[in-house]
């Protein structure tokens, strides 16, 4: 079930399950986790596959191996705040993730976060290839710790 407020995402929060995050793109899909007690954002890993079912299956099969309890994915709006070609295919996509699992899942703006991921690798020394290797687990932990913080403020 898709949640739409911030505190009903975090009535679904369980002591020492972890949530996760996806940063959901056409080609990689990025995958970070919190700590059980859900203070802590860390990158995990991406998915690199090309059909959606395949993508699916391995986002619950992730989510029954970590116990995950609730799941916030990545929603990439419009600077002006207007749904972008891409928000659609993600809705769309997340659509097809809450008829596989019943777990809720929060959509959470997404703005400027892979650009925010790249810079940060950049900066660390990281080439190219090894930014793009790692840019969407990145972008996914960015967005699973704007989440973790935005519920402490609550």
């Amino acid at each position: 079930m898709i949640i739409n407020s911030l505190q009903e995402f975090y009535s679904f929060f369980e002591i020492s399950k972890p949530l996760l995050a996806i940063d959901y793109g056409n080609k990689k899909i990025g995958l970070a986790i919190s700590s059980p007690d859900h203070r802590i954002a860390m990158p995990h890993s991406i998915i690199a596959v090309n059909n959606d079912r395949e993508k699916l299956d391995r986002i619950i099969d992730f989510s029954v191996k970590y116990n995950i309890c609730a799941i916030v994915v990545g929603l990439p709006v419009n600077m002006d705040g207007t749904s972008s070609s891409q928000a659609k295919i993600v809705n769309n996509f997340v659509n097809k993730l809450i008829k596989k699992t019943n777990l809720p899942v929060y959509l959470l703006d997404e703005r400027l976060t892979s650009r925010a991921a790249d810079s940060m690798l950049k900066n660390m020394g990281l080439n190219r290839r090894q930014r793009n290797e790692r840019d969407d687990m990145v972008a996914a932990s960015m967005i699973l710790e704007t989440a973790l913080e935005s519920v402490k403020k609550l």
